[in-house]
């Protein structure tokens, strides 16, 4: 250990980072995944349909979610070009019909769709679907620089 003292900017900027430090852990801890701030998108989770409704952020809600979903989560890209949404529960998705799969989910925090990837999705709108084991995972992905499902 040194006996050299310690410079008075030195002090002031050892204490300033001591300040900082605990403020960027409370903000970190506030988000759901610390990561998704660095990764530029946003993740929630909705125990049903009617919740969903009333909090989904950025775009307007999905109307193929099956009115009796049980749980809804959804994780998309800041600017809403991409988009992953897990159903869990409910019936038959609403305005779909057969489609050969356009693109991919660009997360897999809500399961991936195996090694052999499906040929045939549903189409609803701008979104993809394939059922799951428990219910369905959907997705959208710009086909266009900027674009959201909502200009589709």
């Amino acid at each position: 250990m040194s006996n050299t003292p310690v410079s008075p900017r030195r002090m002031t900027a050892l204490a300033a980072a001591g300040l900082l430090a605990p403020a960027l852990v409370l903000t970190l801890a506030a988000c759901a995944n610390p990561l998704d701030v660095v990764a530029e998108v946003h993740a929630e989770e909705f125990a049903d349909r009617a919740a969903a409704k009333d909090g989904w952020v950025g775009v307007t809600m999905p109307a193929w979610i099956p009115e009796d979903a049980d749980r809804i989560r959804n994780v998309a890209t800041t600017n809403e070009t991409n988009a992953v949404i897990a159903v869990d529960g409910g019936g038959e998705p609403q305005g779909c019909e057969e489609a050969e799969r356009r693109g991919l989910p660009f997360d897999s925090r809500f399961g991936s769709l195996g090694e052999k990837l499906p040929t045939t999705v549903l189409a609803c709108g701008p979104y993809e679907l394939v059922e799951t084991e428990g219910g369905w995972l959907g997705w959208f992905s710009a086909t266009e620089e900027g674009q959201t499902p909502d200009d589709l």
